[in-house]
């Protein structure tokens, strides 16, 4: 599995002409959990866990089968499904909240 966490809104006011991009999230924990049958969003015991490096990328090894990833970021992250396959890392994209408005 490998994906990207990003931390948004980085700014209380964003306008068409003056974009705040979200930022990367340097350092954080990043968990895959076992999916619980039937419930989407829904973790089970934690299988793997990584940090993020720099650019908040993360890569984590983990057997074919159905996840849920989340991080450790800012105020709250999305929980996020995910379908690992044999031979292959899915890409997951994990936003998270600053709590900025």
């Amino acid at each position: 599995m490998t994906g990207t966490v990003h931390l948004g809104p980085q700014c209380p006011v964003e306008t068409v002409d003056d974009k705040c991009d979200d930022r990367p999230a340097a350092g954080v924990e990043v968990t895959v959990a076992e999916h619980v049958p039937g419930d989407s969003y829904t973790a089970g015991p934690v299988v793997a866990s990584g940090l993020t490096n720099a650019d908040g990328l993360f890569r984590i090894a983990v057997a074919p089968g159905e996840y849920v990833v989340t991080a450790e970021a800012g105020m709250s992250c999305e929980l996020l499904d995910a379908r690992v396959v044999a031979d292959s890392f899915v890409a997951v994209d994990v936003p998270c909240d600053t709590g900025i408005r």
